[in-house]
């Protein structure tokens, strides 16, 4: 994104070789495809792009892009404060394509159609599109719709190759809507304005391979019309500067999108803001109160993964190494363990991750198949780990959630609860996703019968200090996804309409009032005491 900035000798900008691509008939000569980018201006050098920019998207703050404070380009800043959990701005971004080989998200309108428990959900998988069964849509009016805008032109390809990358869905879709005169000048200029790290792509040996390759792919794709070097640079522009495309709820991305303004946003594994999509929206928001002045930074990868995993990927995709806040007080830590550890991370993370297929495929490796057997293991590894270290709070809260699949609710809500609250997450996305999947578990050992039956369960918890527990609990995830996605999103709502739910069942005495704060506390004192956690857990707000 806006990391870095390229040097080189003079060449045609990407701008001039988009108008030159929608003109070209012939294959051009290797010669004249074989250049080195030139020097670019940022963002920030050209107001007047600035401006047109900023005019695209709906903006709920006042915002400037001006040179980083944090890095070699442009930033984006806001010109006033900024509430902690407000939306920043909302954008229809260029391109978006869904990864390869999921089942639920519509190529079109980008709606988990599994996901019930989202508005728009209803449980069942999209229909795949007959002529590549790659692409997938949830109704026939999407099917058209997509057809229409960008299918008609991939279709095709996708059918030789479905297992195509969304990166490089996306180059093909930019060289198509070229050809068809659907990219703007102003959309042309950004791009050419974005960084690209062409130099640095092309000094490996690998990499460049691997962009000439695609370069390739496409010029063959549309029928030898494109100049090979336009699909060469901008191979690496896409790379470097696509978001993670991941809706509210979603513990993953599930593609990748390309939004103008974004690609003006620098990384930190801290960030101050956070980008979701609602639909083909995307949306920035708040994570914390920004100052007027203050430069909007994301985090490029998933903030989950671990120090050594982050700072891999982006080395490896962005080309620098972060030197954040977290990262050096997460760098300092690891100095006290020993030279093995990262190596051991990964272990737990090949572990939970052989034993979720391993449960998805019954019979393929039946070992993993007996969960008891995964959880020993599993804390072989990890016995001189303190608690919080990752990976495992989220090793454990996949277990629980696999425990919970196979009906074994006391080991399910040990797990659960030992995972998200022995781990040091701030509140925040990750941390609203985490709860549901607790509250799940919750809802799930709260329920009458399962209360019943596990009623004499090695003292397990009582109904009423589960469910208790659970009236808490969610009460402060629906605070917080209000915070962290909006009260107008989806998933937001969703939750909302299950707190609706579960407060017609309650007394007199609810969230909210000092007598449940009491009533709370010491139901959840109980609860944890059984999980053998000596701890004060989750803090009620006010």
């Amino acid at each position: 994104m806006a990391n870095q900035a390229s040097t080189g000798q003079d060449t045609p900008s990407i701008n001039e070789l988009l108008a030159e691509a929608c003109l070209t008939r012939e294959v051009d000569d290797y010669e004249e495809d074989d250049y080195t980018p030139a020097p670019r201006d940022a963002f920030h050098s050209d107001t007047t792009l600035c401006k047109d920019i900023l005019r695209t998207i709906t903006a709920s703050s006042s915002l400037a892009i001006r040179s980083s404070t944090i890095s070699m380009g442009s930033g984006l800043f806001t010109k006033e404060d900024i509430p902690d959990g407000r939306e920043i701005y909302r954008s229809n971004p260029l391109i978006s394509c869904v990864d390869a080989g999921n089942p639920s998200i519509c190529h079109n309108c980008l709606q988990d159609t599994a996901e019930v428990f989202k508005k728009g959900g209803n449980g069942e998988t999209t229909k795949a599109c007959t002529g590549c069964l790659a692409a997938r849509f949830c109704s026939k009016k999407c099917q058209r719709a997509a057809w229409t805008k960008f299918h008609k032109d991939e279709c095709k390809i996708l059918r030789e190759n479905p297992q195509m990358g969304a990166h490089n869905l996306a180059l093909h879709r930019l060289i198509f809507w070229q050809q068809r005169k659907l990219i703007t000048t102003l959309q042309g200029k950004a791009i050419d304005a974005m960084e690209s790290h062409f130099n640095e792509y092309t000094k490996s040996g690998v990499r460049n391979n691997d962009i000439f390759a695609i370069a390739e792919a496409v010029r063959e794709a549309t029928g030898n019309k494109v100049n090979q070097g336009l699909a060469w640079r901008l191979a690496p522009t896409i790379r470097v500067n696509c978001v993670r495309l991941r809706p509210a709820g979603m513990t993953s991305s599930v593609g990748f999108s390309l939004d103008i303004l974004s690609a003006a946003i620098n990384h930190s594994c801290v960030p101050n803001a956070h980008i979701f999509f609602e639909g083909t929206q995307l949306r920035l928001r708040s994570l914390t109160k920004i100052p007027a002045g203050a430069e909007l930074t994301i985090s490029y990868v998933d903030p989950t993964v671990l120090f050594t995993g982050r700072q891999e990927l982006l080395q490896r995709e962005h080309f620098f190494t972060c030197a954040c806040v977290r990262c050096k007080a997460e760098k300092k830590e690891l100095r006290g363990f020993p030279a093995s550890l990262p190596a051991a991370q990964r272990s737990v993370l090949t572990l939970i991750n052989a034993t979720v297929h391993a449960i998805r495929s019954p019979g393929l490796n039946p070992h993993l198949e007996d969960l008891s057997v995964v959880e020993t293991e599993l804390r072989t590894v990890t016995s001189t780990w303190p608690n919080h270290l990752d990976p495992l709070p989220s090793a454990r809260l996949t277990l629980a959630n696999l425990y919970l699949g196979q009906d074994k609710i006391p080991s399910a809500l040990r797990l659960g609860l030992q995972g998200m609250l022995l781990a040091r997450r701030e509140r925040g996305p990750e941390w609203v996703n985490d709860m549901i999947e607790l509250v799940s578990v919750l809802l799930v050992a709260g329920n009458l019968a399962y209360g019943k039956a596990l009623a004499g369960v090695q003292g397990f918890p009582t109904l009423d200090d589960l469910r208790t527990v659970v009236y808490g609990y969610l009460y402060e995830v629906c605070k917080e996804a209000g915070r962290a996605f909006g009260g107008d999103s989806g998933y937001t709502m969703a939750i909302g309409d299950m707190f609706a739910k579960l407060m017609g069942e309650m007394g007199k005495v609810r969230p909210g009032m000092p007598e449940f704060k009491e009533d709370f506390d010491e139901s959840q004192e109980r609860v944890l005491m059984w999980a053998g956690l000596k701890m004060k857990g989750l803090a009620l707000t006010s």
